[in-house]
């Protein structure tokens, strides 16, 4: 039988990500509710890619600078974090 050395252990959760990552989800804009927050790419990365909250059927405004996008598809994919 091995010895177990918990220093060079290594666990694989079936690709999990890890603590510190960031988890997205792929929606339909038309499927994210209206008050809810949304992004329009999966990249953890906050200064390139801002926070959105819907607020109706066409439109959403960004979270960091208030600016408001108008006439976004409804068919268009974003992403919510799990």
């Amino acid at each position: 039988m091995p010895a177990n050395d918990p220093a060079t252990d290594s666990l694989n959760y079936g690709g999990a990500p890890g603590v510190t990552q960031v988890e997205f989800e792929e929606t339909l804009f038309e499927d994210v509710e209206d008050g809810d927050i949304f992004w329009f790419s999966n990249s953890a990365n906050s200064n390139e890619n801002h926070a959105f909250r819907r607020l109706d059927g066409t439109s959403a405004m960004d979270t960091r600078n208030r600016t408001v996008t108008e006439s976004i598809d409804s068919r268009l994919e974003v992403y919510q974090k799990i």
